[in-house]
């Protein structure tokens, strides 16, 4: 049989206690179909929401791509001077 001529089958999975189908080619399952999605535009939003929103889960800021840069090539630099310096100062106490 050619795949042309091939009706395109069905795939079914399991998710934990969910079940489902997946239909090819953009089709849905007839319970799909038959759902009704409710209007999420009807509702309001309280205080508390509008400020999660607006406070908490916005975009943290950063620094710019020049200041990260340089960070990332300081860091070894300052890093192994302080590990030299830690060195010098237990060995001036062990003596």
């Amino acid at each position: 049989m050619k795949p042309e001529e091939r009706e395109p089958r069905e795939i079914t999975y399991r998710i934990g206690w969910k079940r489902g189908t997946i239909v090819p080619n953009g089709r849905r399952p007839p319970a799909a179909v038959s759902g009704h999605s409710p209007d999420m535009s009807i509702i309001r939003e309280s205080r508390m929401q509008r400020f999660n929103r607006s406070y908490l889960w916005r975009k943290a800021p950063s620094p710019g791509h020049r200041t990260l840069q340089v960070a990332v090539f300081a860091m070894p630099v300052l890093l192994f001077a302080l590990f030299l310096w830690m060195v010098y100062e237990l060995a001036q106490h062990a003596r």
